[in-house]
Parts: structure tokens; C-alpha cells; sequence
């Protein structure tokens, strides 16, 4: 039996890449808005605008004050309200229903694919076509997740959005840095959301977020939402509704910071992942990444039938685990409403998804450890059925 590291063994690493960096340029950093005085939406937001945009190859980028602020300013730039359809994934977290929702649109839930876990590209079809026959609600918009980093197939999704005339915004919040068929996260969909939370991928010491877009229109609305519907004439003429939804400079330094060391803990994180993936017992299920994509690997999760019983076996043995999602966002209390029919892989999911340790400092003693001992329960529980 292998021992336990000394070091300690975390789900995230939230410091870490503050110690690489050097803890002395952050507080450079913080000296220089004290100095300026541009304490929200300074300098150090604009030259982040530009930075995201550049990195995303996307023409525009907005930075925000969290990643739910990123998935209604691009909605509010659609023109989303009340009577309209938008169509999301449900085993995910609750933002990206909650911002739809939010606007007086109608969520429309939308089951997993059983292998990437992302929207199944199929059911959202069948959906897009019940709720045209019931003639209720406009088609406006789908939200599509990458659950855990994990790119969505993109090319199904908006042939089908488009075909009905509607956009794709992508939930990129655990997927920054990802890359679908040569593209990175933020130039595939008609627009994309990101969360800059300290467990993301690209992660700020609080919240923040983003939205990227090739249209100009689009950029120059969600500015104005971002500040109550601010005319850029007269800002104290407010020309739409709004959200006080401002990046705050600080937030904007520590993310350019990181973004300094993004490229290679991305690397860092595929080479964690390909090694769980080649060692891990196959009594585990992996999920599935597309041919010619990478996920940013937020998240390290399997698929097991025990999956309490591992959690339980893992935390018994010092090793952080998470069940994320342990319910689809249509079964909670404020969505029942909306909850009009089962979703069986989503709630499959829900009962037996396990996150793992996963960020680019994880020891390779911290990685031996748990590749251990999932392994060794995964033996018990082999054996138990022999």
C-alpha cells in the first residue's frame, strides 16, 4: 500500500501560482491603482479587454463582475426577455439557467450527452421542435456548457441553433483555454461567457468574468449594460435597462498577471489528466473529449455506479473529492417550474459523478497517491463482484 504525501493534497490550488509568479508583482500591481486612483474599470481593465480578446482570437472582449454578469450582458444584448425560449444544459451550475431566467425568458432544459456530458445535440432538437408546435415562446437562444473544461460540439449545436434562427452563447466559465478544433474558447460560439472564480482555470481573488464577440454592436451594448444602460454620450442618460456589473482594477491585475503562467498550467493539467486517464482502473468512466479538441481540465471527474461510497473511501484516505452536480438545475426548488419532463442522463450523472484533485501543481506523490487508491477501491469492489 502506498503511503500519503506529506505535502498536502488539494481539489484546487488557489495560491500556488501566486508563489510562481512572485508574490511581489501582485503587490506591485496594487500599489500602482492606489497610486492612480482608477480603482474600477482603470487601465488595468482595458489592457485585460485586450489581452482576453487577443488570447481568445476573438475581435472584442468585456470584462464584468462575475461569470453569472457574463451570461446576461450577452443575453441582454440579444434582446432576451420575457415570451422567449432559451434552451440550456441542466447538469451544470445554476447560472446559466438563473440568467435567462433573470431577463423573464423561459429556460428550457436540455439532457446530457451520456459520453462528453455536454448538451446532447439531439435532445436539444427534439426540444427546439416541441416548443415550436406548442407556439408559446420565441426561439431566442441556447446556452451550451462545457461542463468540467470540456469543449461542446460546437458544429452540431449552432447548424442547429442557426437553422432556427437563434445564437449559441458558450458557458465557457470552466472552460477557458480550451480548444475546439483549432479555436480557443471564446471565438467558436456567436458569443462567450467566462468566469475569472478562484477554482477557474484563469481564476482572479474574487469574482469577475468575461464575454468575447466578433461584433462591434454587441461589444458597444454590452458596455452600456455593464454600467445601467450608460449612453457613451451622456452618462447620466441611461438608454436601457441595466447591471451595475463592472470589473473592479484590481481584479483586472491579478488576472494579467496569471495570465502570464496560463499556457503552460494548461499543459500542466492535460499532462494530470492523460496520466488519470491511462492509469486510472477502467472500472472508472472518463468523459470523453472530441477528436481535435482540449479541454482546459477545471475539473478532473469520473463515473462510478458507488460513487458515495468512493467519496466516502477518498475522504476516509485524506483525498479531497467534490460531487459536481449532485442535482440537474431543472429538479432544484426555484426550477420546478420549468421541470416539465425527465432527464435520464443528467440525473444519471448527478448520482454518480465524482472531481478528483486537479490543478497544475498537483505533486506527481499526490498523483501516485490517488491513482492508488482508486484504484485499490475499485479492486475491492471488482473483487466483491467476482
Amino acid at each position: 500500500m502506498i503511503n500519503k504525501p506529506s505535502c498536502p493534497i488539494n481539489l484546487f490550488d488557489v495560491q500556488s501560482s501566486q508563489k510562481v509568479i512572485g508574490q511581489e508583482k501582485f503587490l506591485q500591481a496594487f500599489e500602482k491603482i492606489l497610486n492612480h486612483g482608477g480603482y474600477c474599470q482603470g487601465p488595468e481593465t482595458k489592457e485585460l479587454d485586450a489581452k482576453l480578446a487577443e488570447f481568445s482570437g476573438a475581435k472584442y472582449a468585456v470584462t464584468c463582475s462575475s461569470g453569472t454578469d457574463s451570461l446576461i450582458l450577452p443575453l441582454m444584448a440579444w434582446g432576451v426577455k420575457e415570451g422567449d425560449a432559451v434552451f440550456v444544459s441542466s447538469f451544470t451550475f445554476v447560472a446559466s439557467a438563473e440568467a435567462p431566467a433573470i431577463l423573464g425568458a423561459t429556460p428550457i432544459f436540455v439532457d446530457s450527452d451520456p459520453d462528453t456530458w455536454d448538451m446532447d445535440v439531439k435532445d436539444l432538437e427534439r426540444q427546439i421542435e416541441r416548443v415550436k408546435q406548442e407556439g408559446k415562446l420565441n426561439l431566442k437562444a441556447v446556452v451550451a456548457v462545457d461542463i468540467f473544461g470540456n469543449p461542446c460540439d460546437y458544429d452540431a449545436i449552432k447548424a442547429v441553433a442557426h437553422k432556427y434562427g437563434m445564437k449559441v452563447l458558450s458557458d465557457a466559465a470552466q472552460s477557458y483555454g480550451s480548444i475546439y478544433k483549432g479555436k480557443r474558447a471564446g471565438s467558436v460560439a456567436d458569443m462567450t461567457s467566462t468566469s475569472f472564480y478562484p477554482t477557474k482555470p484563469l481564476a482572479c481573488y474574487g469574482d469577475g468574468g468575461a464575454v468575447m464577440t466578433n461584433s462591434e454592436e454587441e461589444r458597444d451594448l454590452m458596455v452600456s449594460c455593464r454600467v445601467h444602460g450608460m449612453s457613451p454620450e451622456d452618462h447620466y442618460d441611461n438608454v436601457r435597462m441595466g447591471l451595475n456589473a463592472r470589473m473592479d482594477s484590481f481584479q483586472a491585475a491579478v488576472l494579467l498577471l496569471k495570465m502570464t503562467v496560463l499556457e503552460k498550467e494548461l499543459k500542466d493539467r492535460e499532462v494530470i489528466a492523460q496520466r488519470y486517464n491511462n492509469e486510472l482502473d477502467s472500472y472508472f468512466k472518463t468523459q470523453k473529449v472530441l477528436d481535435n479538441c482540449q479541454s482546459a481540465r477545471a475539473l478532473y471527474t469520473v463515473q462510478c455506479e458507488d460513487r458515495d461510497e468512493l467519496m466516502a473511501f477518498l475522504k476516509e484516505h485524506g483525498i479531497p473529492c467534490g460531487a459536481y452536480y449532485p442535482r440537474p438545475v431543472n429538479t432544484q426548488t426555484a426550477y420546478q417550474k420549468w421541470n416539465t419532463r425527465s432527464l435520464p442522463v443528467c440525473e444519471k450523472l448527478s448520482k454518480t459523478v465524482l472531481s478528483i484533485p486537479m490543478h497544475p501543481y498537483l505533486s506527481k506523490e499526490a498523483q501516485d497517491y490517488v491513482i492508488a487508491m482508486m484504484n485499490e477501491f475499485a479492486a475491492k469492489k471488482k473483487s466483491k463482484a467476482a
